[in-house]
């Protein structure tokens, strides 16, 4: 497993962060606006922002720009969290010097929001390397083990050059035909189903399903996927979230990230898988926010018993890097596990564990 040492350095782009922040005549801008180009401005002052998809006028008293109206010869900080590399990959083109808001936040010392999803990393592995390890090993394919390095480097190191190769893939994320089984008329369970984008998605691939289960705990999200799915029939919406027992809780929801359970102020209900189906299920899709751990732990018989194809997103927490793997393997140890990442940025790391023919 050839995993970078920690502490990582970028001499280029240390280099082009002291440049950012130096008191000179060169012109600089922010690409994106968000909570992350917010939590800049709130520090700095720069000449503009830059955002060719809303094309908001002002922003925190800021002309917005498209990126053919920036002088050439700018700095440029890139906050797209949806496709960095592809944002990357113009700004080189159009021949702007950039560094993202990883490096910014990693070599400035300034105390920037926080980059979801990524500040936890290096420590925990660190702390856990034999696990990490351990489920490394476990991984069932070349492409897999891969995977999990670059992104391993990716989050130790906040360097983009890691995550060349991967691209927005939100077609086959949890439908990978080269991952998955032959699979007829299932049964499946969409844990975090949204506003229905993966059940669509589902129905896209598998017209003659069974059943479908959309579990979400947030009402607004869930009529939408109601009135989104109103043509089809066999779906059962259910207004809960997943854990692993029957409680209510609260959470924080924020604008521009999702939401983690476990502290806020609005309330949800939560309930086991296991209490909410009592049916056979061929495959459990689980996206919730950092709570895949404690919805796995409430669906230990239903995995025990009909050994269902689980995805499991683990980009939420680091640990969930090797505790989502412990969990299910505690209970089948013969699952088959596969690793793959559907975007360009720190979303979309699925888990897939695949039960033996």
């Amino acid at each position: 497993m050839e995993v970078i040492s920690n502490p990582y350095v970028s001499i280029e782009q240390k280099a082009l962060v002291e440049e950012f922040l130096s008191i000179n005549q060169q012109r600089k801008y922010l690409l994106g606006i968000n909570k992350l180009s917010r939590s800049i401005l709130k520090l700095m002052d720069v000449d503009g922002i830059i955002d060719d998809f809303s094309r908001v006028q002002r922003s925190r008293k800021k002309e917005v720009l498209s990126i053919d109206e920036v002088p050439k010869g700018s700095l440029i900080v890139n906050c797209a969290t949806g496709s960095p590399l592809t944002v990357k990959n113009r700004l080189d083109a159009l021949g702007f010097e950039s560094i993202s808001y990883l490096e910014l936040l990693k070599y400035s010392k300034l105390p920037l929001a926080p980059h979801p999803f990524m500040m936890d990393f290096a420590e925990d592995y660190e702390n856990n390397y034999e696990r990490y390890k351990k489920v490394y090993d476990s991984l069932a394919d070349s492409l897999s083990k891969e995977t999990f390095v670059k992104l391993l480097n990716f989050k130790i190191s906040f360097d983009y050059k890691f995550m060349q190769g991967f691209t927005n893939n939100h077609t086959e994320q949890y439908f990978d035909k080269a991952i998955l089984p032959d699979l007829k008329e299932i049964v499946f369970v969409d844990g975090g189903a949204y506003v229905g984008d993966t059940a669509e998605q589902l129905i896209a691939h598998y017209p003659n399903f069974k059943k479908l289960y959309c579990i979400e705990p947030i009402a607004e999200n869930l009529r939408i996927a109601k009135r989104e799915l109103s043509e089809h029939k066999n779906i059962e919406f259910i207004e809960c979230g997943l854990w692993d027992e029957k409680k209510e809780l609260t959470f924080q929801e924020e604008k521009s990230f999702s939401t983690m359970y476990g502290n806020g102020e609005q309330k949800i209900s939560v309930d086991t898988l296991d209490n909410l189906i009592n049916e056979k299920v061929d495959y459990i899709k689980l996206d919730i926010e950092g709570a895949e751990q404690k919805a796995l732990l409430g669906a230990k018989e239903t995995i025990r018993k009909y050994k269902p194809i689980l995805a499991v997103c683990i980009y939420h927490k680091a640990e969930d890097w090797y505790k989502v793997a412990e969990i299910v393997l505690s209970i089948h140890k013969d699952y088959q596990v596969y690793l793959r990442h559907y975007m360009e940025g720190i979303f979309e790391s699925v888990l897939y564990f695949i039960p033996p023919k």
